[in-house]
């Protein structure tokens, strides 16, 4: 099939969640003999030297840069609309001419939307089946911020909500099929509408890529460790909450211990965290692995998480244990978050880190148990294989069936 895929991030280097999945989906659909054009934004200079990467999986790789800072700013112009903010960041007059003139110019077999925001760039497509990805339902993430936040962000974050919750509504029904990340996902969104053809598509693991070697954690001192994106609020959170409210308490017991947080664009929250004693913030980097692999105790405080945490299936795959915050647990499969504990105030965070710090070798077994349940229950092959079947059915036509039936 000739496929359309738009995507509003650059999916390469795959160094977070949604870029994996981007990247995997696109591997896949080269594999099975298809051919991709690939129109994208890209917000981070380092992303443009990707595209010789994603060449070798897509006919025609398309990238249009996206200024971050001028985004945000300008994006505030919509608030007195009725239009998702969401929607004017990532809107590109430049990008939305090429994709018109790759429609005119080329027939298509199929329309790949990855996530919410890039489906402006085909609202009048009415000839093409297009199949929507939106992972997360991202309404409901903003409903999750203006609950956590205090005003004026809260008032704004509710109007995200609304405003994204009827777009979503309108296009999920416009969509000849949507693909979400867990049966959570699905119920959210089957409340917004009752119209649309949704199926469940989950994320995988590469556990070669992300296996344990030996003797790297018995050499470190005792060890923390989170990964992210660290300029994203709820990352920011949820290591501020750790550094500050957790990793005090445990270096009373351990002095030795460290606290490393993993990720791209620390904010200057983050950084300051850095005057706590044992604390490290190393910045983007270009293997997590190493970190994952010295590690004692992977930590996912997050109180805002929808989806799949690509960061706690990556540490279950290197054999490392986990303690998380309940929401980042809800959407993994039951065989594999039973191995995840879970704490929620300060005091039980403390006690049940300093627990897995203390029996070291019992949830070091346990952390291998994880991993093999992981292998066969967040695999990518079946998950995209499934993905390729779907986009290939006859559930995936012009128009959305589903919705004329229903």
């Amino acid at each position: 099939m000739r496929v359309l895929y738009l995507c509003h991030r650059t999916p390469f280097p795959p160094d977070k969640g949604e870029k994996i999945r981007a990247f995997q989906q696109l591997r896949a659909l080269a594999a099975g003999h298809n051919q991709v054009d690939l129109f994208t934004l890209d917000d981070s200079p380092s992303d443009l030297q990707g595209q010789s990467e994603l060449l070798r999986y897509c006919r025609q790789v398309t990238v249009v840069p996206l200024n971050r800072q001028w985004k945000k700013v300008s994006s505030l112009l919509y608030l007195p609309t009725d239009r998702p903010l969401t929607l004017p960041y990532f809107y590109s007059a430049m990008l939305a001419r090429k994709i018109r003139e790759a429609l005119a110019s080329r027939s298509y077999d199929r329309i790949f939307v990855f996530c919410s925001s890039m489906f402006q760039y085909v609202e009048s497509v009415e000839d093409i089946p297009i199949l929507l990805d939106l992972q997360d339902v991202d309404s409901d993430k903003w409903f999750q911020y203006a609950d956590y936040c205090r005003f004026p962000h809260s008032w704004i974050y509710r109007r995200e909500g609304e405003t994204l919750r009827n777009y979503e509504r309108w296009i999920c029904e416009k969509a000849s099929l949507v693909t979400v990340l867990t049966e959570r996902e699905a119920r959210v969104l089957r409340s917004i509408t009752t119209k649309a053809n949704i199926e469940i598509v989950p994320n995988g693991v590469d556990t070669q890529y992300f296996s344990p070697r030996n003797g790297a954690r018995a050499a470190s001192p005792p060890t923390m460790v989170f990964t992210g994106a660290m300029d994203y609020f709820p990352n920011v959170e949820a290591v501020r909450f750790f550094a500050l409210s957790v990793f005090p308490a445990v270096r009373q017991s351990f002095p030795e211990a460290r606290f490393v947080i993993v990720g791209g664009r620390p904010s200057p929250k983050v950084r300051a965290l850095e005057r706590i004693p044992g604390v490290t913030v190393t910045g983007r980097v270009p293997d997590i692995r190493p970190y994952l692999d010295q590690a004692h105790l992977f930590v996912a405080p997050l109180r805002l998480a929808t989806g799949i945490q690509n960061k706690i299936l990556e540490a279950l795959a290197m054999a490392l244990p986990v303690l998380a915050m309940p929401r980042p647990v809800q959407g993994i499969s039951p065989k594999v978050a039973s191995y995840i504990d879970v704490a929620e105030s300060p005091d039980e965070w403390i006690r049940k880190t300093l627990d897995h710090l203390t029996h070291r070798e019992t949830v070091t077994v346990k952390a291998v148990e994880a991993r093999s349940k992981l292998v066969t229950e967040y695999d990518w092959g079946s998950s995209l294989s499934r993905l390729l079947s779907l986009l290939a059915s006859e559930q995936v036509v012009v128009g959305n069936s589903y919705a004329a039936c229903g």
